[in-house]
C-alpha cells in the first residue's frame, strides 16, 4: 500500500521519529524522549506486521505464479494429448465410415445371391443342360452318319441305275439290229414287186 514500502508513508513517519528521538535526545526531557521512542516502538511493530502480511501476500502470489505455471504446461501437455486423441478418433472415425460401407456392400451381394438359385440347384441345372447337349450333339452325330450313309447309299443306286440303263441300251441296240435287216429285206421285195407290177402294165 501507499503507506507500506520503501517509498511508503510509513517509513518516512518511522525516519521522522527517529530523527525526532535523535533531537529530543539533545534538546528533550527523558520523558518525552520514553514516550517517542515508545511511539517508534509500536509504529514499528505495526509496520513489521504490514510488511509481513505484505511478505505473505508475496509469497502466495509467487506460489500462485508457480502453480499456473505448473498448470499451464499441464494443460500444454493436455492439449498435446488431446489432439492426438482427435486425430486417433478421425482415423477410426474414417476406418469405421470404410467398414459401415462394407458390410452394407456386402449385405447388397448377399441380397442379390439370395435371390439368385441356390449353388445346388445351379449345378443340377447346369448338369442337366449338359446331358441335354450331349444328348443333342450324339443325335446330331447320328443324323449326320444316316445323312452319309443315304448319300452313299443313293450314289450306289444313281451307279446301279446308270449300269442298267447302259446295259439296256445295249440289249437295245443288239435286239434291232436282226429287225432291221428283216426291214430291209420286205422293203427290198416291195419295190421289186411294184416294179413288176409297173412292167406288167407296160407291156400291152
Amino acid at each position: 500500500s501507499k503507506y507500506d514500502g520503501a517509498n511508503g508513508l510509513r517509513p518516512k513517519k518511522l525516519l521522522s521519529q527517529v530523527l525526532k528521538i535523535v533531537s529530543l535526545l539533545e534538546e528533550g526531557s527523558v520523558e518525552d524522549v520514553e514516550t517517542a521512542y515508545s511511539q517508534f516502538c509500536k509504529d514499528m511493530e505495526l509496520y513489521k506486521f504490514s510488511m509481513g502480511k505484505i511478505q505473505i501476500v508475496a509469497e502466495t502470489s509467487i506460489r500462485e505464479i508457480q502453480n499456473y505455471r505448473e498448470l499451464r504446461e499441464e494443460l500444454k501437455t493436455e492439449m498435446t494429448k488431446t489432439e492426438a486423441e482427435i486425430e486417433k478418433l478421425k482415423e477410426k472415425v474414417a476406418h469405421e465410415r470404410v467398414v459401415r460401407q462394407n458390410k452394407e456392400e456386402y449385405a447388397a451381394l448377399a441380397r442379390q445371391v439370395e435371390l439368385l438359385a441356390p449353388k445346388s440347384k445351379t449345378e443340377k441345372d447346369k448338369a442337366t443342360m449338359q446331358e441335354e447337349i450331349n444328348k443333342l450333339e450324339e443325335q446330331t452325330q447320328a443324323q449326320s452318319q444316316r445323312t452319309e450313309l443315304r448319300k452313299k447309299q443313293l450314289l450306289l443306286l444313281l451307279h446301279v441305275v446308270e449300269e442298267l440303263k447302259r446295259n439296256m441300251d445295249d440289249d437295245d441296240d443288239l435286239a434291232l439290229a436282226p429287225m432291221e435287216g428283216v426291214a430291209a429285206d420286205a422293203e427290198g421285195a416291195a419295190l421289186v414287186t411294184e416294179a413288176d407290177v409297173e412292167m406288167g402294165e407296160a407291156e400291152p
